[in-house]
């Protein structure tokens, strides 16, 4: 019956998992998996797990969006929108709906956020999305 505000994501489940099987949480990692274990969350929702910031990128189109890559960092989360490079902050921890878009009024912040985020993507070398040179050519 206990809360914990600690943002953790999906794949979290597997190092979780293999920690609690009492095999540790290192195989998810060798095998390239970014996942890290809330094993002490679950125990204690009180604690803290050992990450500074969390990672999105979906470089496709879907129903709900465009190509988008996002970073969460306490309690703010930028989105870059790929299409046309728009940025969209928010402070989650006063507006969880994202409903007011701060980056124009903190634009060192957005700055910031998107320099961090941009390294991400580098480091892990994330596919970007590619124009199709066919998209609107009629076919005859």
């Amino acid at each position: 019956g206990a809360i914990s505000h600690e943002p953790v994501v999906s794949t979290d489940l597997y190092a979780t998992l293999l920690e609690m099987a009492g095999l540790g949480s290192s195989p998810a990692r060798r095998c390239g998996v970014d996942s890290l274990s809330i094993t002490a969350l679950l125990r204690d929702p009180a604690a803290r797990l050992n990450r500074q910031d969390l990672y999105f990128h979906y470089p496709h189109y879907y129903s709900t969006t465009t190509p988008v890559s996002a970073i969460r960092s306490g309690p703010w989360k930028l989105l870059e929108f790929l299409e046309d490079n728009r940025v969209e902050l928010y402070h989650l921890g006063k507006d969880t709906g994202e409903k007011e878009d701060l980056a124009r009024r903190m634009p060192e912040q957005a700055a910031a956020l998107r320099r961090r985020l941009h390294a991400w993507r580098e480091s892990v070398g994330a596919q970007m999305p590619q124009p199709n040179p066919a998209y609107g050519v009629s076919r005859r």
